[in-house]
């Protein structure tokens, strides 16, 4: 063979085996990526797609998030603590299929950049722990957001503004996170994730419950109580009006408050009293059947309607018992008894018009010490009971004056043959005041039903 076949059979042979490799390069490279290949700025030369999925997983779960706020940077995190996991399968199979596998060879020299897209999967429960765990140490010494809201201001009510606050949302951290991770962003601004106030002083519905709270706080509200008036201070109606979920309302039990209050300063039933006696000066009296209150739930009701319909009052408070219409308590007529001296007194107009000696209850059965009323007066009563040994009596009386309500009155009795001294001692009554039978003829025809009874 000449030298020149030989040559030929050389070159001939070179060819046949780099377009052999040639070829088998290029059908390697149909399921590898070129030489000189980035994706997303990482090398993915002559690697399979699971083989790239695998490094760019790695080096994006290695990724950190910044948490910014105010310009400051407050918190660096991997993504894994996130909850975010990577896939770029879908991206790595696109940029691949475009590729030309014939061109490996082009590729060595010039190289070639390609783009696959993220496809993050973000664990949720991951994630809420850790937005949960983050607001929680964050938010220490944080401002809490304080919502608008309506205030006494001097005789008005007035809209406080709301503050803004810094604390952070749990929840609104988690969606802006999520936001960020979607849109393959590494920075999360904290600003964006702080807890809002809820009721604004912009609100029209606010701005409504001011108007309609002032309107019923400007009601005028006056009260008569005997010859007394009582002007609830404007301060005191505002203290009634009330905010209940954004609707301006009147507390009724502010309301019985003040009732309850007044009826205990003015009324006069159950309380104890220093009267000024005919024979033993100033004494101590108890409280007895005479007296009268303010029916403080009917009062109340009077109250809260007006107020309620922005409508000013002035009236009489409702009332019960005995004695309202006199001025002074007591006043000036009256009966008065003396259980130590054994003696009773009629007063009218503040002057002693009779009076006698009487007989009161035994010390086992002693007449009640109190300030009664003659709340009945009857003709020809029999008055009955049970005697010291428990028998029964039946006493007829002529003139019978009952002033509490277990049997106690003022009647004659024309079995006694004496009266006043110690005679009550081993004589005296079942509790009853005993008057001779003329001076009760008296006393029935001068004493109004209403008298006032002192017994001390």
């Amino acid at each position: 063979m000449n030298k020149n076949k030989r040559w030929l059979l050389i070159v001939g042979a070179l060819v046949v085996l780099l377009g052999g490799f040639y070829i088998v390069r290029s059908i390697h490279y149909r399921d590898h990526f070129l030489p000189n290949t980035e994706i997303l700025g990482i090398d993915v030369s002559g690697q399979s797609v699971d083989a790239a999925n695998q490094k760019l997983v790695q080096q994006f779960n290695e990724r950190q998030y910044t948490f910014v706020e105010n310009d400051k940077k407050v918190l660096k995190v991997k993504g894994h603590a996130l909850g975010l996991s990577q896939d770029f399968k879908k991206g790595l199979n696109q940029a691949l299929n475009k590729q030309n596998p014939w061109l490996w060879t082009t590729s060595i020299f010039a190289g070639q950049k390609a783009h696959a897209d993220e496809d993050p999967s973000i664990n949720s429960v991951a994630l809420k722990q850790f937005a949960d765990t983050t607001a929680a140490k964050l938010n220490q010494g944080r401002q809490e957001p304080v919502n608008a809201k309506l205030v006494a201001d001097g005789t008005q009510f007035k809209i406080q503004k709301e503050v803004n606050g810094n604390q952070i949302d749990a929840d609104k951290l988690a969606k802006t996170v999520t936001t960020a991770l979607d849109n393959h962003r590494q920075t999360v601004n904290l600003a964006d994730t702080y807890k809002k106030p809820t009721v604004k002083a912009s609100d029209s519905s606010l701005q409504t419950t001011e108007r309609d709270m002032n309107k019923l706080a400007a009601t005028k509200v006056s009260l008569q109580i005997q010859s007394k008036t009582v002007t609830v201070p404007q301060a005191t109606v505002m203290s009634w009006v009330t905010n209940d979920n954004g609707k301006a309302t009147v507390s009724s039990q502010a309301i019985t408050n003040y009732v309850s209050t007044l009826s205990q300063q003015y009324s006069t039933i159950n309380k104890t009293r220093q009267f000024n006696t005919q024979q033993q000066g100033t004494v101590s009296v108890p409280a007895g059947t005479y007296g009268w209150s303010i029916n403080v739930t009917s009062t109340a009701a009077m109250i809260l309607a007006s107020v309620k319909a922005g409508q000013d009052l002035n009236k009489e408070v409702v009332h019960s018992g005995s004695g309202y219409a006199t001025d002074g308590d007591i006043g000036n007529t009256y009966v008065e008894v003396s259980k130590e001296k054994q003696h009773e007194w009629y007063i009218k107009d503040g002057k002693v018009v009779m009076d006698s000696d009487i007989v009161t209850g035994k010390p086992n059965q002693a007449t009640p010490s109190g300030v009664f009323y003659v709340w009945s007066k009857q003709r020809n009563a029999t008055l009955r009971g049970k005697n010291d040994d428990g028998t029964d009596y039946a006493s007829p009386v002529s003139y019978w004056m009952p002033i509490d309500y277990t049997g106690v009155g003022l009647h004659d009795s024309p079995w006694q043959p004496k009266y006043g001294g110690d005679w009550y001692k081993e004589h005296g009554s079942h509790g009853c005041v005993n008057n001779p039978p003329d001076f009760m003829t008296k006393l029935y025809a001068a004493v109004d039903e209403g008298t006032p009874v002192i017994i001390y």
